[in-house]
């Protein structure tokens, strides 16, 4: 196999491996990749070669949405928020004997729960 579609495949591969892992949306994981071959290769001819061998965003979206939808904890009623998302990062990190452990997040306690949002507007 040439030495360009390998980079060109190593360059897919961490593409779909950043979708995966942090749950960035497509499109800027896939203008991420582009923007980085310029950065690894300084040959006008290799840049062109490589980007001739990487995958189009239109072969690629479906399957890097799906990457993606695994991260992703979907919440089909707004007003019944999934468990996992309603303890912090750090809540759920937390050591079982820290303050923190469990924390919920967005806990509002006046206001029977609401929070209310004012808006300055000065002209």
């Amino acid at each position: 196999m040439h030495v360009i579609e390998l980079e060109a495949r190593q360059l897919d591969r961490s593409m779909r491996d950043d979708v995966r892992k942090t749950g960035k949306r497509p499109r800027d994981a896939f203008t991420d990749m582009i923007s980085s071959i310029p950065k690894k290769f300084k040959s006008a001819d290799t840049q062109a070669d490589v980007v001739l061998n990487v995958p189009s965003f239109e072969s690629v979206r479906r399957q890097l949405s799906r990457h993606r939808a695994e991260r992703c904890i979907p919440v089909p009623d707004p007003l019944d928020i999934p468990a996992p998302l309603r303890t912090t990062l750090r809540g759920r990190e937390a050591d079982d004997d820290c303050p923190y452990k469990d924390e919920r997040f967005l806990l509002y306690t006046g206001q029977q729960g609401m929070c209310t949002i004012r808006f300055i507007v000065s002209v």
